[in-house]
């Protein structure tokens, strides 16, 4: 379970469908959220393909996924914590809509669960898959846990399945999102499957501030064990003398940093450990051929706990913190066994023993408190806060002069008052900031925008005495013209070199693997191509024309998604399909037949 060399997992192949199964449904939650990383998620889920590669580049692959991810993917953040992108994609506009921000219920609270909910279909078949993480959708490095099940539905309920289905309904009851009846009704009845050797799997979904009130509360608050080992990158004073209380020997494993700020009194007959600084820095120590190093520090959340022989394993997103224990929205599974290689001797064993020195025993290090950085950083978590509870009054509407338009938008600060700190904000396509001046009501206009940039999304860029604090992504309720995306495709789409291109990508995707990036300089056909002459595109030689007829007689869904695109260009520019148009007249027939 914890073999740091045997037991890791690939993010994306975890989201990725069975063989011959169709993704129906996708809905995930993360506290905070990376929109590259959220561009890479639809081709794992609908090419089976990994999250490794360049996805700030336009690529074929991305195009298509995330136009099929409209209507299937839901993604629910905390408001607030959606980083910052440093160039503006295009295609963030096609997944706009999938994103859903949730507002905490108060300051001191954090939106924080990890979840994927799965729903794939093959004929009468159905698969249900549940991932559970303490990973956000982020490329962050840092060491993370994966739980991950798959099920069918069967006849009646069972608790662990109505929890979870009761946990995504209360989400969209709180976002306003519509989700059909019959798939939370259908989850209620998933009996998911147990890894070897495991029992007892239950799920938790931790809603502090529900009507319901115990039965979605932390389940760690009412146990006791003779044995608990704690994995959590951040801890408290608080939920460490708590578990001191009720548990005999504890054994602690977090981050140096963090744990230095634990008194050391209250660490007394704990065994402590920490990720071996070697590990957490070692970017740092080494050439990364001018890249920034970043940090591999430790960011899983595991407690195992164990009486008579028996391990309970809970997983998921909770902290041992005091946010995590009485206001934070979590999420954990618990899974129980007796085996040896599944106790809590085996496990300590993995990660402390057997010639593992990733994590190492804790020695105190020196810190200085530096009371105004700390200042500094709850008023940013205030002013976050207050900016997400904002209603912005925005508008778009067409330039009387040409076909831009503009976006109008009310910033009111009246009750800001934070000393030292300003704020800028701007439209992700644009990098002039326009100033906003706290302590009164700020209306913008920011004219000129192009219908491929317009965005829901605005910049909010913190700074405390003209420093560079923090930026965060808010979206508005802003309704954006329907045609926008159709305006996107075609920018891509723009010649027949790219259409036929595309076209090869969507009917055998495995042969165009080595050309996915899209070439935005060219947006012009070479008249003397060989691929502009119909004879020769669509000749009987031709793979193009090899992959109509095969989809013709034996997926006629490629079929259907090629019709798609081209109803898209035929509203924008027929000129780049002109060619096509008139074998496609024959091959729709099948695919409407």
């Amino acid at each position: 379970m914890l073999n740091i060399q045997k037991d890791r997992h690939n993010y994306g192949k975890l989201l990725a469908p069975p063989i011959n199964f169709e993704l129906t449904k996708a809905i995930g939650t993360t506290f905070s959220l990376d929109l590259y990383a959220l561009l890479a998620i639809p081709v794992s889920l609908f090419y089976s393909k990994s999250m490794e590669g360049d996805f700030h580049l336009n690529r074929y692959d991305v195009l298509d996924a995330i136009r099929k991810s409209k209507d299937v993917v839901d993604i629910f953040c905390q408001k607030g914590e959606i980083k910052v992108p440093k160039e503006y994609n295009h295609l963030f506009a096609f997944m706009e809509d999938c994103v859903e921000e949730i507002q905490p219920e108060i300051l001191d609270a954090s939106f924080h669960p990890k979840i994927w909910v799965l729903r794939f279909e093959r004929k009468d078949e159905v698969i249900y898959r549940l991932i559970v993480l303490s990973r956000n959708l982020t490329f962050d490095r840092s060491w993370d846990v994966v739980f991950f099940t798959e099920g069918s539905p069967l006849n009646d309920t069972n608790s662990s399945s109505v929890k979870l289905s009761d946990f995504l309904k209360s989400l969209y009851e709180k976002s306003n999102r519509k989700i059909s009846k019959a798939f939370l009704k259908e989850l209620s009845k998933v009996e998911f499957d147990l890894p070897d050797k495991f029992f007892d799997f239950e799920t938790y979904p931790i809603l502090p501030f529900s009507k319901k009130g115990k039965e979605f509360s932390n389940p760690l608050l009412s146990k006791s064990y003779k044995d608990l080992l704690i994995i959590s990158p951040f801890v408290d004073v608080t939920t460490i003398n708590f578990f001191k209380e009720n548990n005999k020997n504890i054994t602690i494993l977090s981050r140096q940093e963090e744990l230095d700020k634990i008194p050391e009194k209250i660490l007394e007959n704990i065994d402590v450990f920490c990720m071996n600084d070697l590990v957490a820095n070692g970017e740092s120590y080494i050439d990364t051929a001018g890249d920034e190093p970043k940090t591999q520090n430790l960011h899983a959340k595991i407690f195992i706990g164990e009486n008579d022989h028996v391990a309970d394993w809970y997983m998921g997103s909770a902290n041992s913190t005091s946010p995590a224990f009485g206001r934070n929205t979590e999420f954990l599974i618990k899974v129980s066994a007796s085996d040896f290689n599944y106790r809590l001797t085996k496990a300590k064993r993995d990660l402390f023993e057997d010639g593992n020195d990733y994590f190492i025993p804790y020695k105190r290090a020196e810190i200085v408190i530096d009371k105004e950085k700390e200042s500094i950083s709850s008023n940013i978590r205030d002013i976050i806060y207050r900016l997400c509870e904002l209603d912005f009054n925005a508008s778009v509407s067409q330039s009387q002069t040409n076909d831009n338009y503009c976006i109008a938008f009310d910033v009111n600060l009246i009750n800001f008052e934070f000393s030292g700190f300003d704020i800028t904000v701007k439209v992700p396509s644009r990098i002039k900031e326009n100033e906003t001046v706290i302590g009164q009501n700020n209306s913008i206009r920011i004219d000129n925008i192009a219908i491929t940039n317009l965005s829901r999304y605005l910049i909010f860029t913190i700074y405390y005495k003209k420093e560079y604090q923090k930026g965060i992504l808010i979206k508005m309720d802003l309704e954006i013209p329907d045609e926008r995306e159709d305006y996107i495709f075609n920018s891509l789409i723009n010649s027949k070199d790219k259409f036929y291109q595309y076209l090869q990508f969507l009917l055998s995707p495995q042969d165009l693997r080595n050309k996915l990036q899209i070439d935005i300089g060219n947006n012009s056909d070479n008249d003397n191509s060989e691929i502009n002459k119909l004879e020769n595109i669509f000749g009987l030689n031709n793979p193009i024309y090899e992959a109509l007829m095969i989809a013709a007689s034996r997926d006629k869904k490629k079929l259907l998604e090629i019709d798609k695109v081209i109803k898209k260009l035929e509203q924008i520019d027929k000129e780049v399909i002109k060619d096509f148009m008139p074998i496609w007249t024959v091959f729709k027939e099948f695919a409407n037949d």
